[in-house]
């Protein structure tokens, strides 16, 4: 049984629901059809109960209105007066004290029914079936000097049920009408909800077989199936670029690790071939070898640290630091690393300036500019940072007195592992990952970081961070 009910259990959301809207909309239609149904029942009852009980009285006051001393020959007589008063399907009796009929006026091709006989003392009606047929009887007493007696009426209640009757087939038809009206349009409603679905099922499709390049087509809709889309097409966007990043990240990995494990793995067969006997040897070997370790570890570092610097989203528009303290506290710690050295600081505003940056970052981008400042630049050089603010923006700039970059290398100094002097930067121990890292924190917050050749000699790094509102 259940393996039958799993067979034929829809699986399409569209047959789903055009069944369930069908089903929905048939309960509804037949629930307001019942009670109107019941409603209608009761009313017509309660109309033919009225027409009947209004036509017995009007037969009671007629003979009521002949006196005490009507005889036999005026009920007689009163046919015609009668006939004006009896309606279509109602019979008229006239019945003596035992119950024998005395008069008997119907309607053309009215049945007789047949009708228990039960004296009575005033107006009496009552609902019976006979003959299949609901009818409703009515009996008032005549009494006189001359005759005694009763007046009754029957009145079968066919118009009733042929009404009812009617009612109960159209709203059977109807009923089927709906359903079947309410499932397709179910069924097209379904089919057009369903489109932007089937949609997202085929972009899934492509992106398993092509890869992330696929993107949900936006949907204007405005509704939970829009937000949908637009919430699947940011979740690629963010699997993309992590995908990317990973990718990234092995190939810089693979690309930068291979010639220091190149120059270990040489240092190291050295070693096992003449090292153990030649202390010389030995020691060249172990301290180049101990270099490259030195060379390797901070290039993880730094690849570990724009990775993370890549993936970060979190909402940095509270965070607040200080341009200034910042600026005092790394040139500072310079000041103390490279006593050789020459920093200056130019403020051109009197007050402090709030930048919309965490001061860790800050600290960092200002670290790996002025590291680099020292690096590429002669001993006892100055290096002068100035802090000022333009548009909403605070902008910092480090000027050296370095070798300087080379006009078509300007575009290219903030990719990954770029170098303008490959051989020099080796000496001095750079990856070209620094001023990538220093890019990436700035954008994260909205800024914007530049490079430009000094009129002299060196070169100008500088970059704009929001203002703290």
């Amino acid at each position: 049984m259940n393996k039958w009910m799993e067979y034929f259990k829809p699986t399409s959301l569209k047959i789903k629901w055009a069944l369930g809207a069908g089903a929905t909309i048939f309960f509804a239609f037949f629930t307001f059809s019942f009670f109107q149904y019941h409603a209608i029942d009761k009313w017509m009852l309660k109309e033919e109960e009225g027409s009947f009980n209004r036509v017995l009285d009007e037969l009671t006051v007629f003979y009521t209105q002949r006196g005490p001393k009507i005889t036999l020959e005026e009920i007689y007589d009163s046919r015609d007066l009668l006939n004006q008063i009896i309606e279509k399907d109602q019979t008229i009796r006239v019945l003596d004290r035992t119950g024998k009929e005395v008069l008997v006026l119907s309607s053309d091709h009215v049945p007789r029914y047949y009708v228990p006989f039960n004296p009575v003392k005033d107006k009496v009606v009552a609902l019976l079936e006979t003959n299949d047929k609901q009818i409703y009887v009515g009996r008032s007493r005549i009494t006189s000097e001359q005759f005694t007696g009763y007046v009754e009426l029957i009145q079968p209640l066919t118009r009733y049920e042929h009404v009812m009757s009617n009612l109960f087939w159209m709203m059977t038809f109807s009923g089927v009408g709906a359903l079947i009206l309410s499932a397709l349009f179910g069924y097209l409603l379904a089919k057009n909800f369903v489109k932007p679905l089937n949609k997202l099922s085929g972009t899934m499709r492509t992106i398993q077989r092509d890869g992330f390049q696929e993107k949900m087509e936006p949907i204007h809709s405005h509704d939970e199936i829009s937000e949908l889309s637009t919430i699947f097409n940011e979740l690629m966007e963010k699997l993309e670029k992590s995908f990317n990043q990973q990718q990234q990240f092995v190939e810089d990995a693979s690309h930068e690790l291979r010639t220091p494990v190149q120059i270990l793995e040489g240092h190291l067969s050295l070693l096992n071939r003449w090292g153990k006997k030649d202390p010389k040897v030995l020691d060249e070997s172990l301290q180049a070898s101990l270099q490259e370790l030195q060379r390797v570890k901070k290039l993880v570092e730094e690849l570990l640290d724009l990775t993370r610097t890549e993936s970060e989203i979190t909402d940095f528009s509270n965070e607040h630091s200080s341009i200034n303290e910042t600026v005092e506290k790394i040139v500072k710690d310079f000041k103390f690393l490279h006593q050789n050295e020459h920093f200056k600081i130019i403020q051109m505003m009197s007050h402090s300036t709030l930048a919309t940056i965490q001061s860790r970052h800050l600290e960092q981008v200002l670290t790996i500019l002025l590291d680099n400042a020292v690096k590429y630049s002669e001993k006892n050089s100055t290096t002068t940072i100035t802090i000022d603010e333009v548009d909403g923006f605070a902008k910092v700039s480090v000027k050296d007195q370095g070798y300087g970059i080379p006009t078509d290398d300007i575009p290219k100094v903030f990719n990954r592992f770029f170098r303008v002097d490959k051989a020099r930067s080796r000496e001095e121990g750079g990856n070209g990952l620094g001023l990538a890292i220093a890019k990436k924190i700035i954008e994260i917050y909205g800024g914007e970081i530049t490079v430009q050749q000094n009129n002299g000699k060196g070169s100008t790094f500088q970059f704009l961070i929001p203002k703290a509102k």
